[in-house]
C-alpha cells in the first residue's frame, strides 16, 4: 500500500461519506492521484446510499420486531390478568351462592318474602369472559436490502401495514386493560360488601 493510498484512506474515513464529485477531484489532485471517473463516482455513491438505506431499513425492521414481541408479552400478561379476574369472579359468585344463599334462606324462613342477592352478579362475571382472544403474533423475516424501487416501495407498504397492525394491537391492549380495571373495581366492591 502506497503512502498516498494510506493518506487518502485515512482522509476518506475522517470525512463525511456524502462528498461531492468536486471534492473527490480536489482530494485526488492534492494527493497526486488520478481524478475519479464521474460515472464510477456516481455508481459508488449510489451503492453507498443504497447500502445506508438498506441498513436503515434493517434497523427499522429489527425495531418493529422488538415492538411486536413486547406487544405480545403485554398482551399475554393482560390475558393472564383477565383470566385470573374471571376465575376470581367465579369464586366470588360461588361464595355468594353458598354464604349469602344460606343467609337468604334463614331470612326467608323468618319472613314470608325472600330476597335474591345473587341476581345482579352474573353481569360483572361476563365482562372478563367477553374478551376477544387475540391471534398469535406471526413472526416475519427480517427485511433484506431491496435492490429495486418496486421492492423498496413494497417494503415500505409492508412496514406501514405492520405499524397499523401494531396500532390495532395497542387498541386491543387498551381495551383489555380497561376491562380488567372495571372487573377489578367491581370485584373489590363485591368483596367489601361481603366483608360487612
Amino acid at each position: 500500500e502506497s503512502l498516498g493510498d494510506r493518506v487518502f484512506g485515512s482522509m476518506s474515513s475522517e470525512q463525511p461519506e456524502n462528498t461531492s464529485y468536486e471534492q473527490e477531484c480536489q482530494r485526488a489532485e492534492l494527493l497526486g492521484l488520478q481524478p475519479p471517473d464521474p460515472a464510477e463516482f456516481e455508481r459508488k455513491r449510489q451503492a453507498r446510499l443504497e447500502h445506508e438505506l438498506a441498513e436503515q431499513e434493517a434497523a427499522e425492521a429489527v425495531l418493529l420486531e422488538q415492538q411486536d414481541e413486547s406487544l405480545g408479552n403485554v398482551g399475554g400478561k393482560l390475558g393472564e390478568l383477565n383470566s385470573i379476574l374471571s376465575s376470581t369472579q367465579q369464586k366470588l359468585n360461588r361464595f355468594k351462592q353458598t354464604a349469602c344463599g344460606s343467609l337468604t334462606n334463614i331470612f326467608a324462613r323468618a319472613s314470608s318474602g325472600s330476597v335474591d342477592l345473587s341476581a345482579g352478579i352474573g353481569r360483572s362475571g361476563s365482562i372478563a369472559s367477553t374478551q376477544e382472544e387475540r391471534p398469535p403474533v406471526q413472526e416475519q423475516p427480517l427485511a433484506k436490502p431491496p435492490p429495486t424501487a418496486a421492492e423498496v416501495s413494497a417494503a415500505k407498504a409492508a412496514k406501514q401495514k405492520r405499524m397499523d397492525s401494531q396500532l390495532d394491537k395497542l387498541d386491543a391492549l387498551i381495551n383489555q386493560a380497561d376491562n380488567a380495571q372495571i372487573a377489578m373495581s367491581e370485584q373489590t366492591q363485591q368483596m367489601r360488601r361481603l366483608a360487612k
